[in-house]
């Protein structure tokens, strides 16, 4: 060991320790910065992913359950359950829903003959 020198090998710059503070507390500030601006950015992708799930599943949810009505709706007919008066009575219009039962029924009876009919003359 005496062959080394005892001088110090390792100088430190000058105001080292006097500046030191304030590079950590720079670098400190960069990372909480960077942490609350992904905190935002995930709040943000699950907000709008939320929404976009919530919007599809609700689309789904009525196609099905629009179903549902419909085949409930044509069991309870057929079996006798309801008559056309109780159809009436939940429809939101029923004059709507009459005069496009009465034009199913003669576009019906208009193709089961054969003939092409004008509907004017029938009325007629």
């Amino acid at each position: 060991m005496s062959k080394f020198p005892k001088e110090t090998i390792h100088k430190i710059p000058e105001n080292y320790f006097e500046s030191l503070p304030d590079k950590i507390l720079s670098k400190r500030k960069q990372r909480i910065k960077q942490f609350y601006l992904s905190g935002i950015a995930a709040a943000a992708v699950c907000v709008i992913g939320f929404f976009f799930l919530m919007v599809r599943s609700t689309e789904i949810e009525w196609v099905n359950y629009q179903a549902e009505i419909n085949e409930d709706v044509e069991y309870y007919i057929s079996t006798g359950v309801w008559n056309e008066e109780d159809v009436l009575l939940l429809a939101e219009n029923p004059n709507d829903l009459l005069d496009e039962i009465t034009e199913e029924e003669w576009n019906y009876q208009l193709g089961e003959e054969g003939e092409e009919l004008i509907l004017d003359e029938i009325l007629y």
